[in-house]
């Protein structure tokens, strides 16, 4: 648990480093999400060594994925027109998935914290 937690730290720094340009940051993004993924995805087949309250973090990740896909879905299919308010683009593809990351990178330390006791 220990390399994924490096892992997914050194993608979450390099992608906010990134942003200081900011086409390359939402390409970094794009790779944090996917190593975010497959560490969710190691940590959810492996749940029995987790706490409660750990177990439910991680079942809150899922959920907030699950959410932003389908409103990231319905964007894009132009269901609301987001061509028209940068605003909305900019929270859609920057801000909330870099809140989920921030969240998930937090569960993340929290779990390896408690696997080394």
């Amino acid at each position: 648990m220990r390399i994924a937690q490096k892992i997914n730290k050194f993608s979450y720094i390099v992608t906010l480093f990134l942003y200081l340009t900011v086409i390359f940051g939402l390409y970094a993004q794009i790779a944090l999400g996917a190593v975010q993924i497959l560490i969710a995805l190691y940590i959810s087949f492996n749940m029995e060594s987790l706490t409660k309250k750990m177990k439910y973090q991680i079942i809150n990740y899922w959920i907030y994925l699950a959410l932003y896909s389908a409103l990231a879905t319905a964007f894009f299919n132009d269901w609301i027109d987001i061509n028209d308010n940068n605003l909305l683009l900019i929270i859609t593809i920057i801000i909330i998935p870099m809140s989920i990351a921030t969240y998930f990178t937090i569960t993340l330390n929290k779990i390896t914290k408690q696997n080394e006791k």
